[in-house]
């Protein structure tokens, strides 16, 4: 049976850990935290509802894009090093291997 609903490439989560998403991400964090920071002191001064809307809307995003900046790094530390060599295997007979 044909698949009727296409997937959607590029959107995968937790991100994958290329050097073009962690600077991405890196800036998003940075860009993202500076529009909270303007809004939440706006809000301040004004007391104005839509600041406080804007202001917890950008928080959200900041904080969902600094889960993800995380969750790069997690699999960047757990993924192992190029120059590593695989654990050698245990000598002897394999004890999960059917008996011949």
């Amino acid at each position: 049976m044909p698949r009727t609903v296409l997937a959607m490439p590029g959107f995968t989560w937790p991100p994958r850990d290329t050097d073009r998403n962690r600077i991405l991400y890196r800036l998003q964090v940075v860009v993202y935290a500076l529009v909270t920071a303007y809004f939440f002191v706006f809000a301040l001064a004004s007391g104005a509802l839509v600041p406080w809307a804007i202001c917890t809307v950008a928080l959200t995003a900041t904080v969902v894009v600094a889960v993800g900046l995380l969750l790069m790094r997690a699999q960047r530390r757990a993924a192992p090093e190029p120059g590593a060599q695989a654990a050698s295997p245990p000598a002897g007979p394999d004890p999960a291997a059917p008996a011949r």
